[in-house]
């Protein structure tokens, strides 16, 4: 007995249940592959209290770009649980496990991009990744503002500035906020 290709492909993706390919539409002249997800789940615990055993609302479709597979640009596609709670009495988009929410990118396209714009200009990072210098940025200001709500700078007392900085009109300033 062989395996399907959706089976196979799910655990190429590293999805567990209640998740699966669904589909695989493969394009050779756009030299793409679209994988189609399901979600088998009939209910969820509420993303938002983690309330169990809450109904599902509606599904909305989502999209990400994942790593490439054989050299074709692969695309997750998605309609995503959103769950009723009756407990909290909020309607919750439930979060997917390859993607962190509102990325469009899966977490190991995004892993990859910024680390190859770690050692490359992010216009070549993202020639590369043939996707924009724009998507590239905005992950990158994404993790940089939240490396920055952890870094405590309470204790701060002197910040240095060249004089190219002061030329460019900057300014000293002493004392408290």
């Amino acid at each position: 007995m062989g395996v399907g290709i959706e089976a196979l492909f799910t655990s190429a993706l590293g999805l567990q249940a209640p998740w699966r390919v669904a589909d695989v539409k493969l394009d050779t002249a756009a030299r793409r592959i679209d994988f189609h997800l399901q979600c088998d789940a009939k209910r969820m615990s509420c993303p938002h209290c983690n309330a169990p055993d809450q109904g599902i609302h509606d599904r909305l479709p989502g999209q990400w770009r994942h790593l490439d597979f054989f050299q074709f640009e692969a695309w997750l596609h998605a309609p995503v649980p959103r769950v009723t709670c009756s407990s909290c009495g909020k309607t919750t988009q439930t979060p997917v496990p390859w993607a962190r929410p509102g990325s469009g990118f899966t977490a190991l396209f995004e892993a990859l991009a910024l680390s190859l714009c770690q050692q490359l200009p992010v216009r070549q990072a993202a020639g590369l990744l043939r996707c924009s210098d724009k998507q590239l940025w905005r992950r990158i200001a994404h993790y940089v503002d939240a490396a920055r709500k952890l870094d405590d700078m309470s204790a701060v007392a002197v910040v240095g500035i060249d004089e190219t900085s002061l030329r460019k009109g900057q300014s000293l300033h002493f004392g408290g906020a």
